[in-house]
Parts: structure tokens; C-alpha cells; sequence
């Protein structure tokens, strides 16, 4: 993290952004007090959400994880996280909207979920946000693109550049997946390199490509505030803003 910091602030920035207005809604991050690796109180999450509206957010819909047997997640216990902290936000009369999905890890719970017709959290027209193994690639994960699509969901890819084994294989295999009907929601920390180089890289080839759909900061703590911070100097972040592709601000 130290290196991060001194590789991005050691450099001497070409832009700043002053607001993220035309991003406008997040759609992935961690604000949920206590039930995954994200905030641990309430009172981080109302700091990031301030922190969020300053930089011209109007919105965050936050995303928990649920992942069998790490994250054992239900629609319920997100819901009773996320009413606390709606209440935390009126008691101290902070104006500001915060929805709810979840983030699916593809595992055999989620799979189950879909062909049972269970509930999935979903946002704005049947967004499902998901992501895969970081270690190797699932092996029902064509059979799980086509599923999700069948049974009406819009499929969004979390961090698609964050994937090495589809990394390794280049861009070709990310437009197989582009072409199979799965939308595409890159890490904002990404363009500063807080994953890596290899992470860095395709984000900025997708965002060269007009490949993303939607950005997402991913933020799980009050710490990652200052790489939020750091991505306002990122020319690649304003060249996705100018492309005018991405489609947060319609939710």
C-alpha cells in the first residue's frame, strides 16, 4: 500500500477532476457494516459516503458480497444492514441515496439461486453484478452467462480486469465474453494501479475499446478514501467520462 501511494503521488499529475457528477451513481462497493470484507462500523460508511457526495456522487448502490461458505449472505441480512445504516443517515440528516444489490461470487449457491428462481438483489433493470474465481476459471461460467440471460437478467462482470486467466489469454477472450451478452464494470482504483500493471492495462484497453459499461469504486474502508482521492488525477478516468459510454448515471 505504501508503494502505491508513492508510485501515485510522486508522479506529477496531468488533470484533476473536479467532480464525478458525470458518473453520478456507484455501483459497486463494500458500505454494509460488518457482514463481509468491507466496513466494520457504520460510522465508516456514513465517512466514505460523505467523503463520496463531496466528489459529486448522487447516489451509491452498495454491494455485499455473497459467496457460500465465506460470505454467507441472504437478501434478508443484507436489507437489516442496510435499513441501519438508512437510519444512521437520517438520524443525522445526511441527504443522500444509498440502494442495495449484492456482489454474486459464481459458486454453486448462485448457481442454485438462478435455476431455483430464487431471489437475487438486483438493481435498476435486473443489473446482477457478479464476479469470478481470481485463482482459475469456472468451469460453468458460459452456462452461467447464458442462464442469467435466459432468465432476464442483464449480467454485469465485476473487475473483469482483475482476472489473470483471462488476462493470459489477451483481448480476444474478453470479447468472447462481451459477445456472450455480459456487461462490463471496471474498478475505478484499477487506473492507478492499486491491482497491478497487468489489472491496469486492460482496464485501459477496454476503456480504449469503448468496452466498459459501468465503472464501479469497489471501496471497502475509510483507508481507500485516499485512492479514490488519487484516481482524480487519472486521464484515463477522463477519457471514460468523456466517452460518454458509460451508463451509471441512467440508474
Amino acid at each position: 500500500m505504501l508503494n502505491f501511494f508513492k508510485s501515485i503521488f510522486s508522479s506529477k499529475p496531468n488533470i484533476q477532476i473536479e467532480s464525478l457528477d458525470k458518473i453520478g451513481v456507484d455501483i459497486h462497493s463494500h458500505l454494509i457494516a460488518n457482514i463481509d470484507d468491507g466496513v466494520k462500523t457504520i460510522e465508516e460508511a456514513i465517512e466514505i459516503i460523505l467523503f463520496m457526495k463531496s466528489i459529486g456522487y448522487r447516489k451509491i448502490i452498495t454491494t455485499p458480497h455473497t459467496m457460500l461458505g465465506g460470505y454467507d449472505n441472504t437478501p434478508e441480512i443484507i436489507r437489516d444492514g442496510h435499513q441501519k445504516l438508512l437510519k444512521t443517515l437520517k438520524d443525522k440528516n445526511i441527504d443522500f441515496e444509498v440502494e442495495v444489490a449484492s456482489e454474486y461470487y459464481l459458486d454453486e449457491h448462485f448457481l442454485k439461486l438462478i435455476k431455483n428462481e430464487e431471489e437475487i438483489l438486483n438493481f435498476g433493470k435486473n443489473n446482477v453484478l457478479f464476479e469470478l474465481s481470481y485463482m482459475s476459471r469456472p468451469t460453468s461460467m458460459e452456462t452461467t452467462f447464458f442462464d442469467l440471460n435466459v432468465a432476464g437478467y442483464r449480467p454485469i462482470l465485476a473487475h473483469p480486469e482483475r482476472y489473470p486467466y483471462i488476462a493470459d489469454k489477451g483481448m480476444a477472450e474478453y470479447e468472447k465474453i462481451k459477445d456472450a451478452g455480459i456487461l462490463f464494470q471496471i474498478n475505478m482504483f484499477s487506473l492507478v494501479g492499486f491491482y497491478g500493471k497487468q489489472a491496469q492495462h486492460f482496464a485501459e484497453q477496454f476503456i480504449d475499446r469503448e468496452m466498459v459499461d459501468y465503472i464501479g469504486t469497489d471501496i471497502h474502508n475509510r483507508g481507500q478514501i485516499e485512492v479514490l482521492e488519487a484516481c482524480l488525477k487519472s486521464e484515463y478516468l477522463q477519457k471514460l467520462i468523456n466517452s460518454n459510454k458509460l451508463k451509471n448515471n441512467t440508474l
